[in-house]
Formats: C-alpha cells, structure tokens, sequence
C-alpha cells in the first residue's frame, strides 16, 4: 500500500503498534504532515492534533476530515475481546474467589457481555445473563447461560462475580443491598458506569471501575487491531 502517514502523538502504545502493523503492510510512516496522505491518531486525541488538512484516522471523534474507527463493528467486535480478557485477569488477580464452579452475572449481552460469556464459560456453567433484550435472552440460553430482567437484581442473590456492561443506572442502593458481602463487581460500561459509586463505598461493596482494559493489558495486540481497522477503511474506499 503505497500511502503515507504521520503520528503526532506517541504517547499510546496502541499507536505505536499501530504504526508498526500499517509500515508491515507497506504504508510509510513520515515525521511531517506536508508529506503524508493521512494522520494518525489514538482513542480521545488532544483538540491540538485535529488540525491538519490531510484525512486523520482517530477514536471517538466527532469533527470534519476524520474518520472515526471505534464505530466501526468490526473495530468493536476484536476490541470486546480484549476488554474480556482483561476483565478477567482483574477478576483473578482481585478476588481470592476461584472463578472454577462460580456464580456469574453478566449484566448486558452485547459484544463485550458475549465475550466474556465465551471466556467465563471454560471456567463455569453458573453464568446468568441479565438484559432486557428478548433476543439477547434467547441467545443466551442457547448458550448455557441462564436469564434473568434487571427487576431480579433487587433479590437477594448470591453471585460471587459481577460482571456489568451497561452505561447506565443499574446497581443502586437496592440492587447493591442484594449482593452477598463477598461479591467482586466489575463495571467495564463507559462513563458514567452502571453502578452508584457512592453507596458502593457506603455498603463496603468491592466494586472495580474498569475502564479501557484493552490500553491497559493488551496495548500491542489493541494497537495491531487499530492498525487492521484503519487498513480496512483504506481499502475499502480505494477499491
């Protein structure tokens, strides 16, 4: 691929796999914008580095002249992946709970809840799905998983992990009330998360806020990705 590129900001160790994977698939990577046909950029880039006149290739940008890969699916798909994995690394690392045998809940069954499905059932066949989608219930259940609504949540319960994907509202002094004091929550939905910090601290709940797992465990490999995904929205408009 006969393109160049620049990258301004080298402090995400994404970028800078990503960089490696696009100069492997032949892009060449320059030191100024004069001479590169594009820019770029890692997740939530400095408003300083959106300034060039050439296409810029960035995450959770919303502005003319760049293309945002985070919305891509294919993008979000690999990246659950790695959120999984490093959801479950913290789980291993932060509970004295083996995950063996386990009572699991996962609130929400989008990609990052139907990852760690795939991951968390080598380790257990108690895994319970909540999610309001009929659908997402259904696929579920095909799994192995059991389901529940979020209305259940407020029933005394006695899952060990917790595992929550949904950006909203969902442990709140009454669901967290019907957690068994040992239960570790995972709050991997982006900001605000889906549990009340507050109260959490108040009834002593273990509770982890965890938030761009795949930076933080996996930086090469979520680089490699980024890298893939900006290959593939080239291609696919010079075809």
């Amino acid at each position: 691929m006969n393109y160049s590129f620049l990258t301004p900001d080298l402090s995400d160790k994404r970028i800078i796999s990503a960089a490696e994977y696009l100069a492997k698939k032949g892009y060449t990577r320059v030191n100024n914008a004069e001479n590169a046909d594009f820019v770029l950029l890692g997740v939530n880039p400095k408003s300083e580095y959106l300034n060039y006149d050439v296409p810029i290739y960035a995450g959770n940008v919303s502005a003319d002249n760049v293309y945002d890969y985070t919305k891509r699916e294919d993008f979000a798909i690999k990246n659950a992946y790695l959120t999984a994995e490093g959801a479950l690394s913290l789980a291993i690392n932060e509970s004295d709970i083996s995950l063996i045998n386990s009572e699991i809940l996962i609130c929400g069954f989008g990609r990052i809840g139907k990852a760690l499905h795939r991951y968390l059932s080598t380790f257990s066949r108690n895994i319970t799905v909540c999610s309001r989608s009929s659908d997402s219930k259904a696929l579920a259940n095909s799994l192995g998983a059991k389901t529940v609504d979020f209305t259940a949540l407020k029933e005394k319960n006695s899952f060990d992990y917790i595992f929550n994907t949904v950006p909203h509202p969902v442990f709140n002094k009454e669901e967290l009330t019907a957690t068994k004091n040992e239960a570790l929550i995972i709050d991997l939905a982006s900001f605000p998360g889906g549990v009340d910090i507050h109260f959490a601290k108040h009834n002593n709940t273990r509770l982890i806020t965890a938030r761009g797992l795949p930076s933080e465990y996996s930086a090469k490999s979520a680089g490699r990705i980024l890298g893939e995904t900006v290959d593939n929205m080239i291609r696919e408009v010079i075809v």
